[in-house]
Order: C-alpha cells, then sequence, then structure tokens
C-alpha cells in the first residue's frame, strides 16, 4: 500500500525532536547524568522518567533534587553543568540538513505541522528556538504536558490542543517504542526515521520506514486550503 493512500485523510504532521529533526549529542544528556552518578542508563532513565520529564524546573533545582535523592550533595555542581550545557542546547538546535526544505514542502502542501518530544523540565526554553518558531506551528513538552511518549495520554494532548482526530494524524520518529508503537497504540499513522539503516528491527506493515526525510514529502498528496488550524501550544 503507497504512503498516499494509507496517508490520505492525514491533516497534521508530528516529529519527534532529539534524533528526528535534531541533532542529537553523542550522549544524551540522560546518559551524562548517568555517568556522573555511577549509574546505569536506565536506571538515569528510569529516574527522569518518573518526575523530572514531566514537569517545568530549572537546571539547579533539578540537579539539587537528583543529588539529594542519591544523598551525594556534592554532586550537585557537576549535575548542574550537564544540565546546563543541555537547556543552551535546546535553545539553539541544531537541525539535521533534510529538515528545513522538508518542513516548507510540507507547509507548501497544506499541513500543519507540529513536533512533540519526552523533553527533561530544565531544557524547555521559555520560548520556542528561532528555527522551531519559523518551520513548526508549535511544539509539545512532556514537561508541560505531564505525560511522556508511548503514553497515550502524550498524544491525547496534541489531539485536544490542535482539535484533531487520531486518523488526522501523522507521527515520524526514530523511537520504535516511543514514537511508532506509541502513535499506532493512539491510532495515529505513523512512520518510522531509520537514519542509521538498522538490521535486524522492522516496522508493523501499517508503519513505512524511512531512511531520510527528503522522501516524506512525496509521499503526502497536496491538500486544498482548509483554512488555520489553531492551537493551544504554549511556547
Amino acid at each position: 500500500m503507497s504512503g498516499r493512500v494509507m496517508w490520505s485523510g492525514v491533516r497534521a504532521v508530528c516529529f519527534d525532536l532529539g534524533g528526528t529533526l535534531v541533532r542529537p549529542e553523542p550522549v544524551a544528556t540522560t546518559g551524562q547524568v548517568a555517568e556522573v552518578l555511577g549509574i546505569s542508563l536506565e536506571e538515569a532513565r528510569a529516574l527522569m522518567g518518573r518526575s523530572a520529564k514531566r514537569r517545568l524546573v530549572t537546571p539547579q533545582d533539578l540537579a539539587h533534587e537528583i543529588a539529594a535523592d542519591f544523598g551525594r550533595p556534592g554532586l550537585t555542581g557537576p549535575l548542574t553543568e550537564v544540565l546546563e550545557r543541555a537547556r543552551r542546547r535546546a535553545e539553539e538546535p541544531q537541525l539535521y540538513p533534510d529538515v528545513p526544505d522538508m518542513l516548507a514542502e510540507l507547509r507548501a502542501r497544506g499541513y500543519a505541522l507540529y513536533a512533540m518530544t519526552n523533553a527533561l523540565g530544565s531544557s524547555v526554553p521559555e520560548q520556542d528556538p528561532p528555527a522551531f518558531r519559523e518551520l513548526l506551528d508549535g511544539v509539545f513538552y512532556s514537561a508541560r504536558t505531564g505525560a511522556i511518549k508511548p503514553e497515550p495520554e502524550a498524544f491525547a494532548a496534541v489531539e485536544h490542543a490542535i482539535g484533531l482526530r487520531p486518523e488526522e494524524l501523522l507521527h515520524v520518529g526514530d523511537s520504535m517504542n516511543a514514537d511508532v508503537r506509541g502513535a499506532a497504540a493512539a491510532g495515529w499513522h505513523t512512520a518510522w526515521l531509520d537514519r542509521h539503516h538498522t538490521t535486524g528491527l522492522m516496522p508493523a506493515a501499517s508503519t513505512l520506514r524511512l531512511h531520510s526525510l527528503n522522501t516524506l514529502p512525496l509521499l503526502l498528496p497536496a491538500r486544498a486550503a482548509t483554512g488555520t488550524i489553531t492551537s493551544e501550544v504554549a511556547g
């Protein structure tokens, strides 16, 4: 089945950020926190998923909370450095080369464009960076919605804010679990961005596998102008 048939009812496209639209750091912030604390990446992910990605917090306050939870107040300084660097990177995201033209083409074809990310509350900018304001209609941060992908509440928050049904939404992301399985369970159309040509991992038949975002506009038909989709996304 072609992408044009699968996605004929789509009105808006929502993207993951890190690894999809934005170049990630060689070691993600959660991984850096794990290194400072001397714990596994899995433990650090569980730690951040419980609270730090579900609310807004300053880098300094989050560093203090994490250090106190582990009974190691001496690590507050190193943790603050890690979290402040992450905040600065979020304020000046480095987009992949295939992103600006792809988004411009989708906009020209009549699609509303959003991003949704599981972001540490300490990394959420006060205002969306200029690149996002110019290219997207809004960004949904887990620290603002209180829900993280693949939880259904994360996708429901987008539906509620922009007033679209699941079958009118396409989610594109690089995580098989958080992005593909999460969006599919919510009833959305899905595309898996596999920039690294992963072997031994295949999406479900209903999910298209992309190696570049350059091909995405070719799979979505031009839409007739139907008015602007409004949203309640907070920048």
